[in-house]
């Protein structure tokens, strides 16, 4: 790969700090229970299964695929010809690079900031911003988009 992974950084009580690897997935995979810390999914398709939580970003390399069918926390980006799909939730900012696309399904969600240079399909629930780099986000019949309302201390606030 033409990336590096540096460690994450977890602050434990007491301000100590403690390095850990990313998980980096070469192949089919699939995740359940919790996973915390950053993944990259070089090639194959990594699963998270339904009832299962990863909290970290989560990157898709070009040809690579990834599924939620439980719920991601954090970052997603999608490279060039990387596929994602939710079923699940996606709670964080996305980015899809040129030819990356990100299919919502029915009942996922996707909640967090949108980058889009490649494509989004919705068929289930989002909010956030959205900023087109020569992308498309196409909102499918039956989709829903959740509108920010004003917070009284000024912040735009979505409800889920």
């Amino acid at each position: 790969m033409d990336h590096s992974h540096p460690n994450d950084i977890f602050i434990k009580a007491g301000g100590v700090e403690v390095e850990k690897p990313p998980l980096v997935i070469d192949g089919d995979n699939t995740l359940s229970g919790t996973h915390n810390g950053s993944v990259c999914v070089h090639d194959g398709t990594l699963i998270i299964l339904r009832g299962a939580t990863h909290n970290g970003s989560l990157t898709v390399q070009p040809s690579a695929h990834v599924t939620i069918h439980g719920v991601h926390n954090g970052s997603l980006t999608i490279g060039s010809s990387a596929t994602s799909e939710v079923l699940g939730a996606q709670n964080g900012s996305v980015h899809v690079d040129v030819n990356g696309a990100l299919r919502v399904a029915i009942g996922g969600r996707l909640a967090g900031s949108l980058t889009v240079a490649g494509r989004i399909e919705n068929a289930g629930v989002r909010g956030g911003t959205v900023t087109k780099i020569g992308g498309e986000v196409i909102d499918l019949p039956g989709s829903t988009i959740k509108e920010a309302r004003r917070s009284a201390e000024g912040a735009n606030v979505i409800s889920w």
